[in-house]
């Protein structure tokens, strides 16, 4: 189960983020629906550590294997998704991430 819930205003999110930097370039991701890119990563499941969920969302994403290296930050956003126009409040986690 996904650590987001709806209310009657709008969504609260519970995500980590993965920091992948090879050769002085950084992985972003993007995908048909939505016009912009964001990093590696989704939502924390019940249950699961911040650094569980994102090398579970690392490995889903990229199908490799890596490691934590450390936190980098954490993020609280408040923001209107582009496309289906719903309020999030999210509280994400930002790891650097590293091959094994």
């Amino acid at each position: 189960m996904d650590l987001t819930f709806k209310t009657e205003n709008g969504r609260f999110n519970y995500r980590v983020g993965a920091i992948i930097i090879h050769d002085n370039k950084i992985l972003m991701v993007k995908n048909e629906l939505s016009p912009y890119f964001y990093s590696v990563g989704g939502r924390v499941k019940l249950n699961e550590t911040a650094e569980q969920a994102v090398l579970r969302e690392v490995y889903e994403e990229t199908g490799i294997h890596m490691e934590v290296d450390r936190l980098g930050f954490v993020h609280e956003c408040f923001f209107v998704e582009e496309v289906t126009k719903e309020r999030f409040h999210e509280l994400s986690f930002y790891f650097y991430i590293k091959a094994k």
